[in-house]
């Protein structure tokens, strides 16, 4: 945190044990670690809030692009692609004839009598 050197933190050393004196200089250390040690706590707690606040602020982004995008409507675009047909082998008129709401019965399909018939398959 502070750039000193050690010959600078000696220098100091020095001058507070004349300034104050051998018999008072343990309790002014241990004095100026308690007060260097709840700046310290201080500070990290001071930093670990800003933090969360970044991260409770990103995520509130995050929560309000989701809340716009489920709020959004569908495009009539997206919702005939997918209610579209996709069988290939489909009569074009009774896809035509479908969209407009007719209902057009087809009839079932013939079997020759070449091919085996559902009796002749499980046999």
């Amino acid at each position: 945190m502070f750039d000193f050197s050690f010959g600078e933190l000696a220098l100091l050393g020095i001058i507070a044990l004349l300034v104050v004196g051998p018999e008072k200089m343990p309790e002014l250390a241990r004095t100026a670690g308690k007060w260097y040690g709840a700046m310290r706590r201080a500070m990290t707690g001071l930093r670990s809030e800003v933090e969360q606040q970044l991260l409770l602020d990103d995520l509130r982004q995050e929560a309000n692009k989701l809340r716009e995008y489920a709020n959004e409507e569908l495009l009539p675009v997206d919702i005939t692609a997918t209610a579209t047909p996709k069988a290939s082998d489909e009569k074009p008129e009774v896809i035509g004839e479908q969209k407009q709401g007719e209902l057009d019965i087809l009839s079932a399909p013939v079997q020759h009598a070449e091919s085996p018939g559902l009796e002749d398959r499980l046999h």
